[in-house]
């Protein structure tokens, strides 16, 4: 009995041993084929890096040729589109430098031909100011034996202006011995006929003489003529422009005559006696410019 149990002893550790044997081959088997597949593996993987390196290098390789050749492409556009637009620029230049020297031409011409016309302008003007002066010149030598009558009420004259125009002057106005009035014409302003209570028109008398005309006037001057109870003014019958001139010292006419200055107003001209001495004045801006100087506030 005792045997039998020594000999089931010896009998299982031997089996243990073979088992254990058996699992040590097997595990070294184990590792040798994992040992050879990882070999394997490492030997795929370097094999995959040295494809994937050569495949890098030549992706590099081939970007490089690439650009290269994108750049030498690009160059030559560039560079084909600068000398395209060079090209153009210069043909634009050469036009526009061709319009400008025509231009020059033109203004060249253009000025030489305005100064020819202002020089023609110029002299028909002057020529033009000289037959308009010789005009009012010959006007007013026309209206000479002409004088005006201020402020007779519109159909006072009645039915004959001439008659009641002579009627008046011989009523108010004593000439010497044999002098005749010798009125050839009287009439009112060429006119149309005022409102009532507007201004009348003046009366318009024209004498054979001009001595006449001249003697009647200064003595009108001298003389308060009037009509109804309201004052009639004398003066000559003068032109349009000398009597625009003549309306213009009005405001100094009456500075003047609010300050006891003497002056008169021969034809265009203004003649003021100032302490110091006469002044003649061609113009009333002349004499508005210079009075400050001559007397305070005129």
């Amino acid at each position: 009995m005792y045997k039998t149990r020594k000999t089931e002893k010896k009998t299982l550790k031997a089996s243990e041993n073979a088992e254990e044997t058996e699992y040590a081959s097997d595990e070294e088997a184990n590792n040798g084929e994992a040992n050879a597949n990882l070999a394997l593996q490492h030997g795929r993987l370097l094999e995959s890096i040295s494809s994937l390196t050569k495949e890098i290098l030549d992706f590099k390789r081939d970007i490089k040729q690439d650009l290269g050749e994108f750049k030498e492409d690009v160059t030559k556009k560039i560079q084909d589109d600068l000398k395209e637009f060079k090209d153009e620029m210069l043909q634009k230049l050469e036009k526009q430098n061709a319009n400008i020297d025509e231009a020059q031409t033109r203004i060249a011409d253009l000025e030489a031909a305005c100064i020819g016309m202002k020089d023609t302008l110029l002299s028909t003007i002057k020529q033009n100011m000289e037959m308009r002066n010789k005009l009012v010149d010959l006007e007013g030598r026309g209206r000479r034996n002409n004088l005006r009558i201020y402020g007779v009420p519109e159909g006072k004259e009645g039915k004959s202006v001439q008659d009641f125009v002579s009627e008046l002057l011989k009523t108010h106005i004593k000439l010497p011995e044999g002098v005749q009035l010798q009125i050839q014409r009287a009439h009112r302003a060429l006119i149309s006929k005022p409102a009532a209570t507007a201004t009348p028109r003046s009366i318009i008398v024209n004498f054979l003489q001009f001595q006449v005309k001249e003697k009647v006037l200064r003595m009108a001057w001298q003389t308060k003529i009037e009509l109804d109870g309201k004052r009639l003014y004398f003066d000559n019958d003068y032109t349009s422009e000398t009597m625009e001139k003549r309306k213009a010292y009005g405001p100094i006419k009456t500075a003047l005559k609010e300050r006891g200055v003497r002056f008169q107003t021969p034809y265009t001209r203004m003649k003021i006696f100032w302490d110091n001495g006469l002044r003649i004045y061609d113009t009333a801006d002349e004499c508005g410019t210079s009075r400050p100087r001559r007397r305070e506030g005129l």
